[in-house]
């Protein structure tokens, strides 16, 4: 067991180091960055109330684990609406009024058709196409295969092309 002093050091660094991953998980995984952010924080309460039985290093796939519990939890609990992050488009003084109304309603499909992704989806083709990361970071974040990480963007990647008409 760490004493109180290497305790709160340990914890700041895993919490300086996991803060963004965690809160993009949550935030993709519901929807809505307020209660992603309130969630992230009881994931980390979570974390230090049960530090002394943590192995390092297996505190990456613990957290995701722990996050996606939070969020279980949260969604057994309320009834809430998802709420979509409003993208600000813009505007450029060379396009045209019928450039910009298309492009803004494209976005507004686009926005629809990732809210829609089915089931895992969602959280496995926003962490590798918004956050860059891997299938391998993915399937370790979240303690799924490689494979299932494939599969998930796989239906992903076929439902824009049936939803919007495009690769993605």
């Amino acid at each position: 067991m760490k004493n109180d002093f290497e305790a709160t050091d340990w914890f700041k660094d895993i919490f300086d180091r996991n803060y963004e991953y965690i809160r993009n998980y949550l935030y993709y995984l519901s929807g809505d960055i307020s209660l992603a952010e309130d969630l992230t924080q009881d994931v980390f309460m979570t974390l230090w109330e049960k530090r002394s039985a943590i192995r390092d290093e297996t505190i990456r796939p613990l957290l995701f684990t722990i996050a996606r519990n939070c969020y279980l939890k949260n969604k057994r609990h309320e009834n809430y609406d998802l709420k979509f992050r409003t993208t600000h488009l813009q505007e450029f003084d060379n396009k045209s009024p019928e450039y910009l109304l298309e492009l803004k309603e494209f976005d507004k499909k686009l926005q629809k058709a990732i809210a829609d992704l089915p089931g895992k989806c969602r959280p496995v083709f926003l962490m590798n196409r918004i956050d860059g990361m891997t299938y391998r970071q993915i399937a370790e974040n979240t303690g799924v295969s490689v494979k299932a990480v494939e599969k998930q963007m796989s239906k992903a990647l076929a439902f824009f092309r049936n939803k919007l008409g495009i690769d993605i």
